[in-house]
């Protein structure tokens, strides 16, 4: 990929009863959405789940084409079951981006929330608003559907929005990380809240 192609990326939402996708294109300072939605899992036995889930994020990969791939971090749940059965979600997702070569990049819950609505403890509809005006799209997402979108708008920031890494070139530091060593984290948010005002 060039250095003034526009980077494809593919948010996931995973689930096992819901995986909310997004692909988002970025190039000069925008966001453009090219596809997202939900895949609503058949309940059935665990194993043909997470094979549909498998098969369904295979055919977007497919269809839409991305540069990499980006996926919501497990988050600690006091039921260890539920956890665990989404830890599961993940693995075919991410199973279904690995075969196709596909980097997926993890990020935490409350980094997703912090780089796109610029508070770490935002609530769904919240982050169902910024997504709506960062895409400046007319309709309105699910909150999974918007959770995977905002999941690819992270990792845009991270990676070209906040110019710690080339758009084509490899992971680098995440803008969380650079803010554990400070300095640079008010640097950071300034220029997301600059280019933010200026959509």
């Amino acid at each position: 990929m060039s250095q003034n192609s526009a980077l494809r990326i593919l948010g996931i939402d995973p689930g096992l009863n819901k995986t909310g996708y997004g692909v988002i294109s970025f190039s000069n300072n925008k966001y453009t959405r090219i596809d997202s939605g939900v895949i609503i899992v058949p309940q059935g036995p665990l194993a043909e789940r997470l094979g549909y889930i498998f098969k369904e994020i295979t055919k977007i990969i497919e269809q839409t084409i991305p540069h990499v791939s980006t996926i919501e971090k497990t988050f600690l749940n006091p039921n260890a079951q539920s956890s665990m059965l989404l830890s599961h979600a993940r693995g075919a997702a991410m199973c279904a981006a690995a075969v196709r070569n596909l980097e997926c990049k993890e990020f935490s819950t409350r980094e997703i929330k912090k780089s796109v609505t610029g508070y770490g403890a935002a609530e769904k509809v919240q982050i169902q608003e910024m997504v709506h005006k960062l895409l400046h799209e007319d309709r309105d997402f699910s909150p999974d559907e918007a959770d995977a979108l905002a999941t690819a708008i992270c990792y845009a920031n991270t990676r070209i929005l906040l110019g710690l890494v080339p758009a084509h070139g490899r992971l680098g530091v995440s803008a969380t990380a650079t803010a554990r060593k400070g300095g640079s984290s008010s640097r950071s948010r300034s220029q997301w809240t600059k280019k933010f005002a200026r959509q």
